[in-house]
């Protein structure tokens, strides 16, 4: 008989955490998991992509639910996610950051003896998070029976940093290599170039101060300066993208540099680049790395988070210390200057990919953590211990 998981997110909007919850509900085998999913804070822009029937499907707005002062106190929106989880029968929880945790963990408690065990992934909002928003943390991760890391790194921060109550394992993301592998990049290369060749270096990533895009830029003016033949695209939408724009005209980088803004094509663009570059402050395990991995690019990341798990420097790519634009402009040079090495770390993209972040690999280890937690639990009848 097929497990019965609920996901809880906030939305399907456009990010690391929504494409992972996405694949999970799309590849996980029929036979082994039946899947539905909440949304706290309405559909987002992902939410289309959904293949679940709607009967599977609670899309809440808890902004306009719940007035701001009483919104964790309420009981409504609590008692309407109480009735989805009894109606599907769910056996496990999964939670994808904190306030999903703390509404789907709350409507948990509320049924009882039987109730759902619940899961916990941290994907990366801890590393930002103050001395008190991880007291908060600390308090509610309690609502969870077991707790997911994306990295090593993350589970790191997690079980020493801030010696969280509850087991923490690590299930590294993975993605679907289908629409990586053999993309015919030809008529987004001509986009991209505008017809003046070049090398190109290319992210596509949400515009936020996370990303570190500014430092990019940085970089591209430093490149620019010794080869003009090197162009940057900057693909993603997100809070930051007019003072990106803005910073770029400041710094005089004309057409070196392109904003593209969203883009639906991300395998076509990705294969068009000649290296791919992530310049974030912070991270958990970035699908856009995977991304890269996959299409076999050489990979430019900073040193944050779970990046060098993926990226073996001088192997697949080169690892870069965050806010230095000077490391970043070198490494481009290196890699442009360098066709053999960008063959061979093609290779070793590849095959890193292969062995370790595929979408099956990771669907395949929440499938048995899944099955495991559905053995019964003393704590699940009634609250957690601890």
């Amino acid at each position: 008989m097929p497990v019965r998981v609920c996901m809880v997110v906030n939305n399907l909007d456009v990010g690391g955490l929504e494409k992972v919850v996405l694949s999970l509900l799309r590849h996980m085998p029929a036979e082994d998991v039946e899947s539905s999913l909440v949304c706290l804070s309405g559909p987002g822009r992902l939410f289309s992509e959904l293949e679940l029937p709607p009967e599977r499907c609670l899309v809440l707005d808890k902004r306009s639910e719940v007035g701001l002062a009483e919104r964790l106190r309420t009981p409504a929106v609590l008692l309407r996610i109480r009735r989805f989880l009894r109606a599907r029968g769910v056996e496990v929880l999964h939670a994808h950051n904190l306030a999903p945790l703390i509404y789907g963990g709350l409507a948990a408690r509320l049924l009882g003896p039987g109730r759902p065990a619940v899961v916990y992934s941290e994907h990366n909002q801890i590393y930002r998070a103050g001395a008190r928003a991880r007291r908060k943390f600390v308090r509610y991760v309690r609502l969870a029976d077991e707790v997911v890391a994306v990295s090593h790194d993350l589970r790191r921060t997690l079980v020493e940093g801030l010696h969280v109550p509850r087991p923490v394992r690590v299930l590294h993301n993975g993605i679907d290599p289908g629409a990586f592998v053999g993309t015919d990049a030809t008529a987004v290369r001509r986009e991209l170039e505008g017809g003046q060749g070049g090398f190109l270096v290319g992210t596509a990533v949400v515009l936020s101060e996370q990303k570190g895009i500014g430092h990019l830029l940085e970089a591209a003016r430093i490149v620019r300066a010794a080869d003009r033949t090197v162009r940057f695209v900057i693909a993603g939408d997100g809070p930051l993208r007019t003072q990106l724009e803005e910073q770029a005209r400041a710094l005089g980088l004309g057409d070196t540099v392109r904003f593209l803004g969203y883009r639906r094509d991300v395998p076509e663009l990705i294969a068009a680049l000649d290296a791919y570059v992530l310049p974030s402050l912070w991270e958990g395990l970035p699908l856009a790395l995977l991304e890269a991995l996959a299409s076999g690019k050489p990979i430019l990341a900073t040193t944050v988070g779970g990046n060098p798990e993926v990226v073996e420097d001088g192997v697949n790519g080169f690892l870069l210390p965050p806010r230095d634009p000077q490391a970043i402009a070198r490494a481009i040079l290196e890699v442009r200057n360098a066709p053999a090495l960008r063959a061979r770390m093609r290779e070793n993209n590849l095959a890193k990919f292969a062995r370790q972040f595929s979408v099956a690999t990771m669907a395949r280890a929440h499938v048995d953590l899944y099955r495991e937690l559905c053995a019964p639990l003393p704590q699940r009848a009634g609250s957690p211990a601890g």
